[in-house]
């Protein structure tokens, strides 16, 4: 045995552990006694092993995830903000309201007003004509059972990170066995890269298994929420993403008044770069609706 992999493994195995723990609980109280607890390390160490893994420290990200995602429920979600201050992990919306300025520079209600033209900057607003990669505007509504996957979660632009997310969890499914006909192959992109800097946008690269299977260093579980999903069909590079989601989100929703679940959307992957040209990629885009 390496007993150098098997310590390196263990490592990335209990941060883990501890990032999607907090991924998860934002509206719990995050002590950080108990999430060294969870990772089983020192609370002395803590601080420094979690900053060196994230590139922040462990307050900032925790603040950071925290007002991201009061972004997305002010925008997408007829929650009053008080409501919103909660959900995200604040104790009164006097705290939230205080943070998210300091942040953006603007009140969460009148963000709630003009979003578009006071965070997005000029070059990422909306083209409205921007539909040469989107099949339809009109999705599929389908709906999904609950499934369990296996994932490696990595940090980066996502253009640029994602490849090296799925060679890590391609390898393990190898190693373990859990290809089989009924894979399917989800990558679930956490940020908005109008929001957050492109270095520490989140991207999970996943792939659905049925047989039970354990975290394993950078391997996590995790489960794909069930439930209705409006699916539209992207046709070309994933590079392109980005104009098919700011469609969907800056048009679609607004113009059809959705709701959205407080659950992640995702990507399925119908084909790969390795078979077909770039423009020949399909790409199934899954947003959870009420």
């Amino acid at each position: 045995m390496n007993v150098r992999t098997e310590t390196e493994k263990l490592y990335f195995e209990r941060i883990n552990k501890v990032v999607h723990h907090i991924n998860n609980n934002l509206n719990e109280t995050l002590d950080i006694d108990a999430l060294a607890a969870i990772g089983n390390y020192s609370v002395f160490h803590f601080h420094r092993i979690m900053r060196a893994y994230l590139g922040e420290s462990l307050g900032a990200y925790v603040v950071r995830l925290r007002l991201e995602t009061a972004v997305n429920l002010l925008r997408y979600s007829e929650l009053p903000v008080a409501d919103v201050a909660f959900k995200v992990g604040y104790e009164n919306p006097t705290s939230f309201n205080k943070a998210f300025k300091k942040r953006f520079a603007i009140s969460p209600n009148e963000f709630r007003k003009n979003y578009n033209g006071l965070i997005i900057s000029e070059e990422s607003k909306i083209k409205f004509n921007a539909m040469e990669n989107l099949k339809s505007l009109k999705p599929k509504y389908k709906n999904r059972k609950t499934q369990k996957a296996i994932y490696a979660q990595v940090l980066g632009s996502y253009n640029e990170s994602a490849g090296k997310a799925w060679e890590s969890v391609c390898e393990f499914a190898k190693k373990k066995h859990l290809f089989g006909f009924k894979n399917e192959f989800v990558g679930i992109s956490h940020d908005d890269p109008n929001i957050t800097e492109a270095s520490k946008l989140r991207y999970d690269a996943c792939i659905l298994v049925s047989k039970d299977v354990k975290p394993e260093g950078e391997i996590g579980v995790q489960e794909i929420a069930g439930g209705k999903y409006a699916v539209f069909i992207h046709k070309g590079p994933y590079e392109d993403f980005s104009k098919s989601y700011e469609c969907i989100y800056g048009r679609w929703i607004p113009e059809n008044n959705i709701v959205l679940r407080d659950t992640p959307g995702f990507e399925k992957y119908l084909n790969t770069p390795g078979k077909v040209k770039p423009e020949k990629l399909l790409t199934e885009i899954w947003v959870p609706v009420q």
